[in-house]
């Protein structure tokens, strides 16, 4: 069936404090909606409140005891913007229901008595209104995800790029710096030079300290660069139990943790076998460990669990939920946590290559990554990865924005039309 036309998808509430009205408008419009009646404005706020998703339509009388239709409507406004308001009004009470339109608290109005095959058709207007705009709702969003994603890709292989063109060069020059900073000690100590017999030897040790480490970021950010994984296509080379790999991945940071006295809480549940690149796969987890292990302070708590699910595509795989208690992330910094080099603390001990690469070990196993806040205020980072990873060819890509067009060609000949 075409959802733009399951009109029973999503419930109709009518709202009458005339008990016979409103039984009657159930009567009639049962065949066709899934229809739930109110008698006053406060029993349908409650039946609205309780499941907000479940509406597709409201539509109320405007005389009711205590509040009137407007004022509901305004309030379901407020709470769902795209549920379709309908006001139910009687001649006397028009000023009041253009008002409401020209406000935008209401849809339509239809005054009272009704013919019920019109308003039918008004109704069935309505919905088919309110899918269509879901569905654009929906392609959008994955629209826009798409277009994330193959930002930050495009981004991660132009710093790959990059890197392999200078990587050369700059560990040369790097390498003699460091060969000099190395054997700088030895040198002074045949040259009879005496360190502590400087007037401030405190300086050159810090100094020297500071220099050798900042020397050893940037060889080591080098390396990241240099270890971007180059894109692959569908990774279907090795059957990989995703536990293990946390396992293994946490194990190898064991160290870090207990340093800064960290606790990592692994909760393993029962998941598949997925369809992966082990290797590549592997690195990505044990970035973001790295990168969690890094930001979280010290006796800090990191909470790794996992879970087979089913994404909003039909497409069942595993879920990796990381969350911390740490400095979290701001809202305005969302959209740029995967940015090469955004860092998440103001004394940071990692780049966000970290994040990026991940983020792209993720993406060409066909999965997603989102980051929002943890409960303890901290990050929280979600995998999904298929089960049976498939490729995005062109002929999909296509199929895609044929139905983002379609969708939105159709939203503005109802808009027209109305």
């Amino acid at each position: 069936m075409n959802d733009t036309k399951n009109y029973r998808k999503f419930s109709l509430m009518y709202v009458d404090d005339e008990i016979q009205t409103a039984s009657n408008f159930k009567a009639y419009f049962s065949d066709t909606f899934d229809v739930v009646v109110a008698t006053s404005g406060e029993e349908a706020w409650s039946l609205f409140s309780e499941n907000k998703d479940r509406f597709g339509i409201v539509m109320t009388d405007q005389r009711m005891p205590n509040s009137s239709g407007v004022e509901l409507l305004e309030k379901v406004r407020a709470a769902r913007p795209r549920v379709l308001r309908i006001l139910a009004t009687a001649y006397s009470d028009l000023d009041a229901a253009i008002a409401a339109v020209n406000s935008g608290a209401i849809y339509k109005y239809v005054t009272k008595p009704w013919d019920p095959p019109i308003m039918e058709m008004t109704l069935k207007r309505g919905m088919e209104f309110f899918l269509v705009q879901r569905e654009l709702d929906s392609l959008m969003k994955e629209k826009m995800s798409a277009l994330q994603r193959l930002m930050m890709t495009d981004r991660l292989l132009s710093l790959g790029v990059f890197a392999a063109g200078l990587n050369h060069h700059l560990r040369n020059s790097l390498t003699a710096v460091k060969t000099f900073l190395d054997l700088a000690p030895f040198q002074l100590q045949s040259e009879n030079v005496d360190i502590n017999n400087l007037r401030n030897p405190n300086y050159w040790r810090d100094f020297y300290e500071t220099v050798q480490l900042q020397m050893g970021k940037m060889v080591g950010l080098l390396q990241n660069i240099n270890e971007i994984p180059e894109p692959v296509g569908v990774p279907v080379a090795d059957s990989v139990a995703v536990n293990e790999l946390i396992q293994s991945a946490s194990q190898c940071h064991g160290a870090t943790l207990q340093e800064k006295n960290i606790e990592l809480q692994i909760h393993a549940g029962e998941v598949p076998k997925i369809q992966a690149n082990r290797v590549l796969l592997e690195k990505g987890i044990n970035l973001l460990i790295a990168d969690e292990s890094a930001n979280v302070p010290a006796s800090g708590r990191i909470t790794i669990t996992t879970s087979a699910t089913t994404d909003d595509k039909g497409r069942p795989g595993v879920t990796i939920d990381v969350s911390d208690n740490g400095p979290g992330v701001s809202a305005a910094n969302l959209n740029c946590i995967f940015d090469p080099f955004f860092v998440r603390r103001s004394d940071p001990k990692e780049y966000g290559l970290n994040l990026l690469t991940c983020f792209f070990v993720v993406y060409h196993h066909n999965g997603t990554m989102t980051v929002d806040r943890s409960a303890d205020g901290g990050a929280h980072f979600q995998i999904f990865l298929p089960q049976q990873p498939t490729g995005q060819d062109a002929m999909q890509e296509q199929t895609f924005l044929e139905r983002v067009f379609d969708m939105e060609k159709t939203c503005e000949q109802m808009l027209i039309g109305m």
